[in-house]
């Protein structure tokens, strides 16, 4: 039985992925370097609601095999090390880092999001984006400025209605 488990549950190194596919295939190190089948990555949701991300290659990873051999089998996911920590240590936290550092965190426990982008940031509806509360830019309240220098004789206008 041990030598059975010992081939189902492996950990290795991600040497390539198919991203049209959502497979990668795993080097295995401690086993002569051998290298895996196309395996599918697994993920939360792939019918009605389709969650998708590829590891990258150099990436550990677990996987799971099937006991008849080592042909069909699954990439369950990556594990945080010594060398790769977690991005962030509270449990009310649900937290994404991007490799040129731009980050997703809500936080449950004081129900805020934020986003910290390198780049632009799209958002397309196909109805009204509605906002509930202040917007601010650049430190200017969407709700409380005022215009000053109005031609029409005041000096300011009154704040939005």
């Amino acid at each position: 039985m041990d030598a059975v488990l010992k081939n189902m549950v492996r950990v290795g190194r991600i040497s390539s992925i198919n991203p049209a596919n959502g497979t990668v295939r795993v080097v295995f190190e401690d086993r002569k370097n051998d290298v895996s089948y196309d395996l599918p990555v697994l993920v939360r949701q792939s019918v009605k609601n389709k969650d998708y991300f590829m590891p990258d290659v150099g990436e550990q990873a677990v996987c799971l095999f099937l006991p008849n051999g080592n042909a069909q089998g699954f990439c369950l996911g990556s594990f945080y090390s010594d060398v790769d920590t977690p991005p962030a240590s509270d449990p009310n936290k649900r937290h994404i880092t991007f490799e040129d550092g731009t980050s997703i965190e809500y936080d449950r426990g004081t129900h805020t999001l934020t986003i910290q982008a390198q780049g632009p940031v799209n958002i397309t509806a196909a109805g009204n984006v509605n906002v509930t509360g202040d917007v601010i830019a650049n430190g200017v309240s969407l709700t409380t400025h005022i215009h000053g220098g109005v031609q029409s004789g005041a000096s300011t206008t009154g704040q939005p209605a």
